[in-house]
């Protein structure tokens, strides 16, 4: 049988809108945002960026997939500007915040050497490069290593997408994203053994993949209808996102950023939770079994407020505990304040930096808008696809 043939079998899925993944992504920025706060209580907050990369696999290459099935191609220039019009504008405002703060509190040659480097790491999504290399990035910022990651990823993805979906069945591309995934866990483990280095195996792009490529091929069975049994299974349990929620919960404060364990098994079990919990509402989501009480609390409207704007907090959080570290550190005030000023901050740049720049396509006045909806990425948020508002995009 033909690969065109097959597809005409096997339609391709379209995702709907799931709210609960908007509740994902505030499980998340929690996490991440209390390593930087009280990382002695919570030394495993770190896997709030897996849980960002699983997601952000899942929503993007749904998107990819979509657009393929669709068009027989995949618009690379429209993909690429669809992805700066989300991710730079906030960024931007951030950059040019941190760059003013720095050089208004240090004139020095070296200062200013150090703003520029960092700027240009952050402008090129090449900053976790600097942290591999042993160079210090200040830590207004460093957290948007992931940043880097997501974006080093994704300008190869859609490239080997438009290798492969032409050439090679739909079963082999989901052996070579598992076994790529696989990869990625093996050279983590075996890099952090033989150098102990948490700069390499936290921070190298292929040594950090495995989340994104889990998430990629959640979407290939999704989109494909290659796994219903599963779907249909998952999403009948009622148990599986409690045990996967508190299975993280634990991760998180457990797993030590430093240890061998995190390297050797820990962050990819986190990882599998990730995937876990993620496609178990997807399952729920797409079948309507809404009534088991982690989903609903997922898709409450505090948590799906809270995870759309989840990444202007991720971006804002480190800057504001570094400007409330000398006046607040250590007080009982040192939770509340970083809660009240980095929502602000977020809020200011979600309502008038984000939002501004989400529909790129939006139709003249008097055009019948489109009826595809907009995808959600993990860093990130929307994308312009047949997702929904709180799909890939809102990552």
């Amino acid at each position: 049988m033909t690969l065109d043939a097959a597809r005409s079998i096997e339609p391709t899925r379209r995702l709907r809108r799931m709210p609960s993944l908007d509740g994902v992504r505030t499980i998340a920025v929690i996490f991440t945002s209390l390593i930087h706060l009280v990382p002695n209580a919570v030394p495993g907050g770190f896997i709030g960026v897996d849980m960002f990369f699983v997601l952000s696999g899942f929503l993007i290459t749904s998107l990819l997939i979509g657009e393929w099935d669709r068009h027989g191609r995949i618009a690379l220039g429209r993909f690429y500007v669809r992805r700066a019009r989300r991710l730079l504008p906030a960024v931007l405002l951030l950059s040019l915040v941190f760059t003013v703060t720095a050089v208004l509190l240090d004139h020095s040659t070296r200062n200013l050497v150090v703003t520029a480097v960092t700027d240009a790491g952050l402008l090129t999504y090449t900053l976790n490069w600097a942290g591999v290399l042993q160079h210090d990035v200040p830590w207004q910022v460093d957290h948007l290593w992931s940043l880097s990651v997501e974006e080093q990823f994704y300008l190869l993805w859609p490239l080997v997408l438009i290798v492969l979906l032409p050439r090679v069945r739909r079963t082999t591309l989901m052996w070579i994203t598992g076994l790529a995934a696989a990869g990625s866990v093996l050279l983590q483990a075996v890099s952090f053994l033989a150098w102990h280095s948490v700069n390499i195996s936290y921070l190298a792009s292929p040594l950090r993949a495995e989340g994104i490529l889990l998430g990629c091929l959640l979407a290939q069975w999704y989109c494909w209808r290659r796994a219903e049994n599963s779907l249909t299974a998952v999403a009948q349990a009622r148990w599986i996102p409690a045990v996967a929620l508190l299975g993280l919960l634990v991760a998180a404060l457990t797993l030590p950023l430093d240890g061998t364990v995190s390297y050797v098994g820990g962050m990819a079990v986190a990882t599998v939770l990730a995937a876990a919990l993620v496609w178990s509402l997807v399952g729920k989501e797409t079948l309507g079994r809404l009534d088991d009480p982690v989903t609903r609390l997922l898709r409450s409207r505090p948590m799906t407020a809270i995870g759309r704007r989840s990444y202007s907090i991720y971006l804002w959080q480190n800057f504001m505990a570094w400007a409330l570290t000398p006046s607040l550190a250590g007080t009982w005030a040192w939770i509340p304040a970083n809660v009240v000023a980095t929502l602000a901050c977020a809020e200011v740049s979600y309502r008038f930096v984000e939002r501004r720049f989400w529909r790129p396509d939006v139709p003249a006045k008097g055009t019948p808008a489109p009826s595809s909806h907009r995808a959600v990425d993990t860093s990130g948020r929307l994308e312009a696809a047949p997702l929904t508002r709180t799909g890939p995009e809102s990552a």
